[in-house]
C-alpha cells in the first residue's frame, strides 16, 4: 500500500478518469490546431488571383488604358459622315445627285473637320464633283428638257452659310419646272433649306424684306399657300413690316 501511495504522489495521470480527460484535452487541441490552419489556408486560397479574377482585372485594365478620347473635330467628322451617301448606284437616275451631296459634305470637313485630314476630304470633294459632272453631262445629253432644267438648277446651288434660302428657292424652281417623278424628293430638299435658314439666324428681329419676299415665293412655287400665310402672319407680328408690304405679299399668293 504505501508503494503505490508513493506511486501516485509524484503521477499526474493516475486514474482512468484522469486519462480519459487527458486525451479529450489533447484531441481538442488538435481540432483547434486544424481549424485555424484551414482558416488560414482558405484567406490565402480566397485573396489569391485565380485565372477567372486575374482576366477580369485585366481586361479591366486593359478598358480604361484603351479608352478612347474624341476631340471636338473628330466628334464633328463622324456627325457630318453619317450623312455620306454610300454605294451609289451610277445607273440610277439620281446618282449625279448623291455624288453632288457627297461632295457638299466633303466640302464642309475640309472647314469643319481636323486639320490633318483637311487635304485627304479636299481630294475627295474634287472626286465626287467630278463623278457628278460626268454623269450629269451624260444625263443631259440623252435626256428629257425637264431633266436638263434640273441639271441647269442644280449648278447654281451654293455652299455657304447663307445660302440657305438662295438654294430653298432653286429647290422650289426645281419642283415647279422639273420632272414629275423628283418633284417630292427637292420639295422636301427645299422645305429641309427654309428650315436651315430659320434655325441659324441670332435674332428674329434680323429679317428683311428680301428674305421675306423669297420664303413667300417658295412656299408659292411649292404649292403651299397655308404655310405662307402663316409665314406672312408670323413675320407681321415679329417686326410689323407695314401694311403695304403685307398686302403685296398677300397679292404674290393669290396670283
Amino acid at each position: 500500500m504505501k508503494n503505490n501511495t508513493k506511486s501516485c504522489e509524484t503521477c499526474y495521470i493516475c486514474t482512468r478518469k484522469h486519462k480519459i480527460v487527458a486525451w479529450l484535452a489533447l484531441c481538442g487541441i488538435f481540432l483547434c490546431g486544424m481549424m485555424i490552419g484551414g482558416t488560414f489556408l482558405g484567406n490565402k486560397h480566397a485573396n489569391a488571383e485565380g485565372p477567372e479574377k486575374a482576366g477580369l482585372v485585366e481586361h479591366v485594365k486593359h478598358a480604361v488604358e484603351s479608352k478612347e478620347t474624341v476631340t471636338p473635330c473628330e466628334m464633328r467628322e463622324r456627325a457630318l459622315m453619317a450623312n455620306l451617301v454610300t454605294d451609289i448606284n451610277d445607273a440610277r437616275y439620281d446618282a449625279a445627285d448623291s455624288h453632288k451631296w457627297n461632295a457638299e459634305i466633303y466640302e464642309k470637313l475640309v472647314v469643319s473637320g481636323c486639320p490633318e485630314n483637311r487635304d485627304k476630304n479636299k481630294e475627295l470633294a474634287q472626286a465626287e464633283m467630278s463623278v457628278f459632272y460626268v454623269l450629269r453631262k451624260d444625263d443631259v445629253n440623252t435626256s428629257e428638257p425637264c431633266k436638263i432644267i434640273e441639271s441647269t438648277l442644280l449648278e447654281r446651288l451654293e455652299n455657304c452659310d447663307d445660302c440657305h434660302l438662295h438654294n430653298a428657292e432653286i429647290y422650289s424652281k426645281m419642283v415647279e419646272n422639273g420632272c414629275p417623278e423628283n418633284q417630292q424628293k427637292y420639295a422636301q430638299k427645299a422645305l429641309d433649306e427654309l428650315q436651315i435658314a430659320e434655325g441659324v439666324r441670332i435674332n428674329d428681329s434680323d429679317i428683311d424684306k428680301n428674305e421675306i419676299r423669297t420664303k413667300v415665293n417658295t412656299y408659292k412655287k411649292l404649292h403651299m399657300q397655308n404655310e405662307a400665310k402663316k409665314y406672312i402672319n408670323k413675320v407681321e407680328k415679329l417686326i410689323n413690316p407695314g401694311v403695304d408690304f403685307i398686302m403685296e405679299l398677300q397679292r404674290v399668293i393669290e396670283e
